[in-house]
């Protein structure tokens, strides 16, 4: 399997851990890849920094522990937009250059599009749900 999260789950798990954590960790224990885009990093840097007010430097440590964890993908240009929110076309545009099976993320605009292209496009509690029924999470 192959995973894209959203920038909101990398948020959740850096904030608030417990859920977001299990799930990624469950995740990378089952041997599934991850896939990130340098959008999703700098995004992350950017929330993290001037709407939750953390520190630079905690969130530059986040965006690195991200980063280690994944494989970095580089959209091409695409033809995949988001019509409701175009800030969102980069990361659906990275999660179909990847190839993934799974995009992960709480934002309405995107869930509203699942499926798309053969990506299955779930909430957080959703994909949660799925490792639990695998037997993948603790």
């Amino acid at each position: 399997m192959k995973v894209f999260f959203d920038t909101n789950v990398y948020v959740a798990e850096a904030l608030l851990g417990d859920a977001a954590t299990a799930m990624i960790a469950a995740t990378e224990g089952a041997g599934w890849r991850i896939f990130v885009s340098d959008y999703v990093l700098d995004e992350l840097v950017r929330v993290l920094a001037e709407y939750r007010h953390c520190a630079p430097r905690f969130a530059a440590r986040t965006r690195r522990h991200v980063l280690r964890r994944c494989h970095l993908v580089v959209p091409v240009p695409s033809k995949h937009q988001v019509p409701d929110d175009p800030k969102d076309s980069p990361i659906l545009a990275a999660a179909i250059t990847a190839s993934v099976d799974y995009l992960v993320s709480n934002d309405s605009h995107l869930l509203g599009l699942d499926p798309y292209e053969g990506v299955r496009i779930v909430a957080m509690s959703a994909y949660y749900d799925l490792l639990a029924h695998a037997g993948l999470l603790g």
